[in-house]
């Protein structure tokens, strides 16, 4: 079973697949076609929810909506960059990187049903009991860009030495991060605490709690026109409300999504942009 998952691991550490995309444009939501990018806080299998409401999007505004993945959330932010996409499922600290740099703004807000904070897990039975004691030890995070899987552990370990995570490697998941410390690849892994509630892995036990921060957001391209960013707001709004909706917010285990803007977001990424690559 260690093998195989070593396998997997490193399969998603691989150079991800290239995505074909067509020329950039600029929706105007009645009858055309909006791009939607999906950062790898999952694994494929596990994000396949943000496609149901991207798709459900979609069917309210009734255009036809094109969902596509990147590996790291830095390609989210360049596919938002560089007009690849309108709207994109992403994570706080990269979302706040975008709005600091001014190609982003946030629409909606999710509202989890687990404050969402960082978590650092270790294995039920391993002899940890403070985060001192994963010095040097290998450790996984999740991605260079995530606020939960990333900044915050190497907020928390500033004081602790130099090479407190010598043997860290990434994971660009958070559920494959869980993996990693349940089949003994990682002593320790950061997460994001909704992700974990929602899993809810066996066997695995939290050293660490971060201090909540603002829930990953719904962001669209600054460029976009006033009114089309208001219909892509109602439109996901309208069918996180739904039957399919719900049973889609459910397994990500949230409970819907609420308005907001982007300074809360901002400050985040202000806050570690000192520990960032």
């Amino acid at each position: 079973m260690r093998l195989l998952l070593l396998a997997f691991l490193l399969a998603a550490c691989a150079r991800p697949p290239q995505v074909a995309l067509a020329p950039p444009f600029r929706p105007e939501l009645e009858g055309g076609e909006v791009r939607v990018a999906v950062a790898g806080m999952l694994s494929p299998l596990e994000a396949e929810p943000y496609r149901v409401l991207a798709r459900g999007m979609g069917e309210v505004l009734g255009v036809r909506v094109e969902v596509f993945g990147r590996r790291t959330y830095a390609g989210v932010l360049e596919a938002l960059r560089q007009g690849e996409a309108d709207v994109g499922f992403l994570c706080t600290l990269a979302a706040g990187m975008g709005v600091e740099e001014g190609f982003l703004e946030v629409i909606l807000a999710s509202q989890p049903k687990t404050p969402y904070r960082s978590l650092i897990v270790v294995r039920e039975e391993s002899p940890y009991r403070h985060l001192s004691e994963l010095y040097g030890r290998p450790f996984a995070f999740t991605d260079p860009l995530s606020n939960t899987g990333h900044a915050w552990p190497r907020l928390a370990a500033r004081g602790l030495g130099e090479g407190f995570f010598a043997q860290a490697f990434f994971t660009y998941g958070h559920d494959r991060a869980l993996w990693a410390v349940k089949e003994g690849l990682a002593e320790g892994a950061a997460v994001d605490a909704v992700v974990h509630e929602a899993l809810g892995l066996p066997g695995l036990r939290v050293l660490w709690r971060g201090p909540v921060d603002p829930a990953p957001p719904v962001v669209v391209r600054k460029d976009l026109a006033p009114g089309a960013k208001a219909r892509l707001r109602e439109a996901l709004l309208a069918f996180a409300a739904t039957q399919e909706g719900l049973e889609a917010l459910r397994v990500l285990h949230l409970e819907g999504f609420a308005p907001a803007d982007g300074e809360a977001y901002r400050q985040v990424y202000l806050r570690a942009k000192g520990v960032l690559p």
